[in-house]
C-alpha cells in the first residue's frame, strides 16, 4: 500500500547524538527535526481533507441510491431483528459513532434537498458548496439550476456564495463553526433534546436542530418581552 506521505517516516532522532553536538550544530538539527515534522503533519492534513472531501461524496450518491430504492427496507435491524422502519434508523445504526452519525446524515439531508442533482453531479460537488446549496436559505428554483449544480463542483466556497447572492438572490451568509465539549451523559442528553425538536420540524442534522431551538426561543421571548 502506498504511503499517504511522501516524506521518510519519523524515527525518533538520537537525542544522545545531538546532545553532544556542539551549540550551533545541535541548534540546526533540532531546528531540521521540527520543519520535517511540520512538513510532514501539513501534507498529512492536505490528504486528510482530500479524503473527507471524496468520502462525503460517496456519501451523497450511496444515499441517493439507498433512498430512492428504498433499500434499506432490506436490511435487518439487529437490535429488533425486524427490517429497518426508516432509513434514519438504518443509518444511525451504520454509523454508531456520534462524528459519524453527524456527518452522514448531513449528506443525507444534502442529498435529499439537491434532488435536481443527479448522482453523476453529486459524485462531483464540493461540500463547502452542496452544504449551504441544500440549506432552507436557498430557494428550490436556485437549487435546480443546472448552472448553479455545475457551478457547485468547480467554484470555490467564496465564488459559490457570491454567484447565489447576486446572479440568483439569494441571501447565504460566511459560515462560522461553533464547537461545544460536554460530559458524555450531558452530551447524550443534549442530543436527545435537540432531537425532539429535530422530529417536531422535520429536521435531521444537529446544527439544525439547534438553530431552530435558538429560533424559537428568541421569538418567544421576544412576544414576552411585547407584552
Amino acid at each position: 500500500m502506498t504511503n499517504a506521505i511522501s516524506h521518510e517516516p519519523i524515527n525518533m532522532p538520537n537525542w544522545f547524538a545531538i546532545g553532544l553536538l556542539p551549540a550551533e550544530d545541535a541548534a540546526i538539527a533540532l531546528k531540521s527535526i521540527l520543519g520535517h515534522g511540520e512538513a510532514v503533519l501539513e501534507e498529512c492534513a492536505t490528504r486528510l481533507t482530500t479524503i473527507k472531501e471524496r468520502i462525503f461524496n460517496i456519501r451523497l450518491c450511496c444515499f441517493r441510491i439507498v433512498s430512492e430504492r428504498e433499500l434499506w427496507k432490506l436490511d435487518i435491524d439487529p437490535e429488533y431483528g425486524i427490517p429497518y422502519k426508516s432509513m434514519y434508523r438504518w443509518i444511525q445504526v451504520l454509523y454508531p459513532s456520534d462524528d459519524g452519525l453527524r456527518y452522514a446524515l448531513e449528506a443525507n439531508s444534502t442529498q435529499k434537498a439537491l434532488s435536481a442533482a443527479t448522482v453523476a453531479d453529486l459524485s462531483e460537488m464540493k461540500r463547502c458548496n452542496a452544504v449551504p446549496l441544500a440549506s432552507k436559505f436557498v430557494s428550490d428554483t436556485c437549487r435546480q439550476d443546472r448552472a448553479v449544480i455545475e457551478a457547485a463542483k468547480t467554484a470555490t466556497e467564496k465564488q459559490f456564495r457570491e454567484k447565489l447572492n447576486v446572479d440568483h438572490g439569494q441571501h447565504l451568509e460566511s459560515t462560522e463553526t461553533l464547537k461545544f465539549t460536554y460530559s458524555k451523559g450531558d452530551a447524550e442528553m443534549v442530543k436527545l433534546a435537540l432531537g425532539m425538536v429535530g422530529k417536531l420540524i422535520g429536521i435531521e442534522d444537529l446544527s439544525g436542530e439547534l438553530l431552530a431551538l435558538a429560533i424559537d426561543y428568541i421569538a418567544e421571548h421576544r412576544e414576552e418581552e411585547a407584552q
